[in-house]
């Protein structure tokens, strides 16, 4: 009887082994970063023709901002040619003046550049800027320019601070 207790003994310690011997264990530790994003879109396209002589003022579409972090965003816009349209001519010297909306701001005289800031207040946020520019038709100026193809290049430079 002690044989058989000792050999059931024996049974139970070696099988025990065996399976504590086959089964191991692995932890491991997931991390993923995910960084700061910014993105600026609009449904501006890279030329805005604009008509001088029969209107005033020109949607020129919408500046979208998302950023993932609540944060300040500064905004910087401006001009090339100082807020004023240039003709294109060689020996042309005229200028066409506009004054540029963005957001719920009007009036922006782009002599200098201006800035702005908003803040997120809350992460995953898109602002919505609309983006128009308003000047005197051509028949209404003071002092009427040539007739010519006149320019600017407005730059929107957005950066989270």
């Amino acid at each position: 009887m002690k044989k058989t207790l000792f050999l059931l003994l024996a049974l139970l310690l070696a099988a025990s082994g065996v399976y504590s011997q086959a089964a191991n264990t692995i932890v491991t530790e997931l991390q993923g970063s995910v960084p700061k994003i910014l993105v600026l879109s609009s449904d501006m396209s890279n030329v805005e023709v604009i008509d001088l002589v029969n209107a005033n003022s020109a949607y020129l579409g919408r500046i979208l901002v998302y950023t993932n972090t609540v944060s300040t965003v500064s905004i910087v816009i401006s001009s090339k040619n100082s807020g004023v349209l240039v003709g294109q001519t060689p020996g042309n010297t005229d200028t066409y003046p506009y004054l540029l909306g963005f957001g719920t701001v009007d009036q922006i005289d782009l002599k200098n550049e201006f800035h702005t800031t908003y803040s997120s207040t809350v992460a995953g946020y898109t602002a919505e800027f609309p983006v128009k520019i308003s000047y005197t038709k051509l028949l209404d100026m003071d002092d009427p320019v040539s007739a010519d193809m006149y320019s600017d290049v407005v730059t929107i430079t957005v950066v989270i601070v």
